[in-house]
């Protein structure tokens, strides 16, 4: 699967939610939106016509990102609500105004791919303690929530089909040497725990490996790894 037919099928997520949402929002609170899939997140909701929060530590380096996608042209930035802040410095109740008047919130965040964010003991766990309040105050504003995941984290509920001897050996390596993957097991793991009386729906999604690359034009949907 590459980059962009992930994104499609993100963007479809997101348009089903808002269309079923029992209000008229269209507004969509990304995490991670500087990031290599976030930023794709903001790029496709702007272009649809949707209004989108983001909560990031530089307003201009998010300006950058989008104009650098965006053919060196700069996106509306009417529908683009930019915090600057450190998402987890925020408090709860800052966490709560961020999510009012959105119909969804996306997860895309992630660890650095440099050695402090990989092994640094700060952030060690910033998409399970993201996901543990975020899912609060997207409880608080009736959203729904969507969490970037990978198909290298079996679901919880145990339904997944049984790995190789190898991949499981391998994962068991990444598990203990690379904490970035203990934690999304973590936060999958969370919302699991969550099951449907926690008064926010969810949903991960698990992307296969994904490439740059021109879109297909098609993707598939699964519920489990294949």
């Amino acid at each position: 699967m590459n980059i962009h037919q992930y994104l499609k099928l993100l963007l479809f997520l997101i348009i089903s939610i808002m269309t079923s949402a029992h209000s008229e929002t269209k507004t969509t609170l990304v995490l991670g939106a500087t990031g290599a899939t976030g930023k794709w997140v903001v790029k496709q909701l702007l272009d649809q016509g949707h209004s989108v929060k983001v909560v990031v530590r530089s307003k201009e380096r998010m300006m950058t990102v989008l104009k650098d996608i965006n053919n060196g042209e700069t996106l509306d930035e009417n529908k683009l609500t930019i915090t600057e802040a450190s998402l987890l410095d925020l408090s709860d109740s800052d966490l709560q105004d961020q999510v009012q008047g959105c119909a969804a919130v996306v997860s895309c965040l992630g660890h650095n791919m440099n050695f402090q964010g990989l092994w640094g003991q700060k952030g060690r766990r910033l998409v399970t303690d993201a996901v543990k309040r975020m899912t609060k105050a997207a409880a608080s504003a009736d959203a729904k929530f969507i969490l970037m995941g990978s198909d290298g984290v079996d679901n919880p509920n145990g339904q997944d089909d049984k790995r190789t001897t190898g991949v499981r050996v391998v994962l068991f390596l990444l598990r203990n040497l690379v904490p970035p993957v203990a934690d999304n097991e973590a936060a999958a793991a969370y919302l699991h725990s969550l099951g449907d009386n926690s008064g926010v729906e969810w949903s991960v999604v698990r992307p296969t490996d994904l490439i740059d690359g021109p879109p297909t034009g098609k993707y598939e949907l699964f519920d489990k790894p294949h």
